[in-house]
């Protein structure tokens, strides 16, 4: 089996099994032009095939932006998100939240949009059959920002300056159930397990303990300068093959900056030596490895 990953920043990302079945997390494409790495594809022109299922941690901007462009462009694609999300897409897409965003979701696209919550289950395969798909809604939370991630943006004078612009994106995207995923795939007889996040909490760690041994862990590493405490509690509770960064770049300033998390990773090297570094280049597809 061949499971190839694509980051294209914050926590979005597109894995594709054996070319024959494609599912996307996270849709945000949105980036300003300061945003760093930067980010070339256009959600409205980018070619993400094959994509089968989209599935959405959560209700916030940099999560959901551009969910809409992507129903819109995959008829195929069923999509399954928190409640919330579904309300703030609807919103969005009427103009409600940004003026400047325009989707016209049609009857049929918004009944691909699928609500669910922690423990539900979703099925798919591939259009040959090739490969199959089950995937789990894990109950999650959000990540608790430190002071510093809370104060270098309330003391910016670029947020002051444009609070308004910026309050739009903070908050006009309520959210309440947060989601991680599971996802087994298999193809012939051999079988793997992906654990996506769109946010780091460690609250329910000892509930993660059931989706222990997986292959790949995809952790999202910001909103606090020291992530060591919130990812370390997360990746033991997990006990992973193979560990991935993502959500660690400075995706939206002065709101977001750039994490380092060189400490998680000694800490990995130490605790669970056995465990995989896997650091992915934005936009580059990359074939995980065995």
């Amino acid at each position: 089996m061949s499971i190839a990953a694509t980051w294209y920043g914050t926590a979005a990302l597109h894995i594709v099994v054996d070319g024959a079945l494609g599912v996307f997390f996270d849709p945000f494409f949105a980036r300003p032009p300061a945003a760093r790495p930067r980010i070339k594809a256009d959600p409205r022109a980018v070619d993400l095939r094959p994509l089968d299922l989209i599935l959405v941690s959560h209700s916030h901007f940099d999560h959901i932006y551009n969910l809409p462009d992507l129903v819109c462009r995959y008829p195929l694609a069923q999509t399954y998100v928190p409640a919330f999300t579904a309300q703030n897409c609807r919103n969005l897409c009427r103009g409600a939240i940004l003026r400047e965003y325009s989707c016209n979701l049609t009857e049929s696209d918004s009944a691909r949009i699928h609500t669910v919550t922690a423990g539900e289950h979703v099925e798919a395969s591939s259009r040959d059959g090739s490969v199959r798909l089950s995937a789990t809604a894990i109950k999650s939370g959000y990540v608790t920002f430190d002071a510093y991630s809370v104060l270098r943006v309330v003391f910016n004078l670029d947020f002051i300056g444009r609070l308004g612009y910026y309050w739009k994106w903070l908050f006009g995207f309520p959210a309440k159930e947060v989601l991680g995923w599971s996802v087994q795939v298999n193809s012939g007889i051999e079988s793997q397990r992906v654990v996506f996040f769109g946010s780091l909490s460690k609250k329910y760690a000892a509930e993660l303990r059931q989706y222990s041994g997986c292959d790949y862990l995809f952790i999202p590493l910001a909103g606090r300068k020291n992530i060591l405490p919130y990812a370390s509690v997360v990746t033991e509770a997990l006990q992973p093959k193979a560990v991935v960064p993502i959500h660690y770049d400075d995706f939206f300033p002065p709101i977001s900056y750039p994490v380092d998390y060189g400490n998680y990773v000694e800490w990995l090297k130490k605790v669970l030596p056995g465990a995989k570094l896997l650091e992915l280049a934005p936009e580059q597809p990359t074939v995980l490895p065995v």
